[in-house]
């Protein structure tokens, strides 16, 4: 219980982390690149939210497979932030290493579930 919860709470910190980067972006970057990088942040951790709350084992594992996704996507568009500039490459590396923590702690919790599935 207490990983998920984690998970919850370093997503959250990512997304209060990040933010302020996109405000900084230029304008039309920020409403077409910061916008989507927002909402894929958002559906994430909404998909965190539905597993976390989810009874099936089989449901939550769907759900963080699509949560996994969203993760990835915003490992992408983060990557062009950082190759046309609008973030510096330390901010990326904080960046980085943040997404690499949720990424265990996502990848943790579907190994889980996965054990708990063979066990049954």
């Amino acid at each position: 219980m207490a990983e998920k919860e984690n998970l919850l709470v370093k997503t959250n910190d990512f997304i209060r982390y990040f933010l302020p980067k996109i405000e900084k972006m230029p304008g039309n970057y920020k409403f077409i690149i910061g916008d989507r990088i927002v909402k894929i942040q958002l559906d994430f951790l909404e998909l965190l939210i539905e597993a976390y709350y989810s009874k099936q084992s089989e449901t939550k594992k769907k759900i963080l497979i699509k949560a996994n996704i969203q993760l990835e996507k915003i490992r992408q568009l983060i990557q062009i932030c950082v190759d046309m500039k609008f973030i510096g490459l330390k901010q990326y590396e904080h960046s980085s290493k943040l997404l690499y923590e949720i990424g265990l702690g996502l990848g943790g919790w579907v190994k889980y579930l996965d054990r708990q599935e063979r066990q049954s």
